[in-house]
């Protein structure tokens, strides 16, 4: 799911993401990498590669497009709408699509829960399917260093899941994610591992 964070103005933002169920049946391991740019405005640019692995699937497909996110308050609520959208390049055959979505999200006072609440549009050529359903999510900080999260796609595609997990920041600049996905719907896939490492390069402007 989109984040409500924007890759700060001049800095990159790179991520590789694993989907991987090393036990059978129904096996498989795939690659999702993410590149992002803050081009200032509270805006990013955005180049992701989806689904490279094994078993081969139909949406391997590469997007490139921006995400926003507006803020509507300036104090602890940390209230934002995020809207952001990618063109897709199917390679596998499916041709061109897209990818779009909108989400509202603020800050409980004193627990700093985040929640996050929207919706998304999307075509087969990423999932699976045309598409159209509610997202949502939680982090919840327990220090600086870590945060329970979960995250929450609504529909039956391929990327309808509901994913818990932990996200921990070894240094500010860096996090990485253990998470475990699972189905909203046994035509979605099988459930599954999610790791994530993310690193940012550049000083801000």
């Amino acid at each position: 799911m989109p984040s409500a964070d924007i890759t700060p103005k001049g800095q990159l933002f790179v991520m590789h993401e694993t989907q991987w169920r090393p036990w059978n049946p129904g096996s498989y391991w795939f690659g999702t990498n993410f590149f992002a740019y803050g081009v200032g405005k509270n805006t990013e640019l955005a180049l992701t590669t989806y689904n490279a692995g094994t078993p081969a699937t139909r949406n391997q497909a590469i997007g490139f497009g921006f995400k926003t996110a507006v803020p509507l308050s300036a104090g602890k609520s940390e209230q934002k709408l995020t809207v952001g959208t990618m063109g897709l390049a199917n390679y596998r055959g499916l041709g061109l699509g897209n990818f779009t979505y909108g989400h509202y999200s603020l800050r409980l006072p004193k627990v700093k829960t985040r929640l996050t609440a929207g919706g998304f549009a999307g075509t087969e050529q990423l999932f699976l399917r045309n598409t159209a359903n509610f997202l949502a999510g939680i982090e919840h900080p327990i220090n600086k260093k870590i945060i329970l999260l979960s995250e929450w796609m609504a529909g039956r595609h391929d990327l309808g899941f509901f994913i818990p997990g932990v996200l921990f920041h070894p240094t500010p600049r860096q996090f990485v994610v253990v998470a475990y996905k699972i189905p909203n719907h046994r035509q979605n896939g099988a459930a599954g591992v999610v790791l994530e490492y993310g690193l940012y390069f550049g000083k801000p402007e």
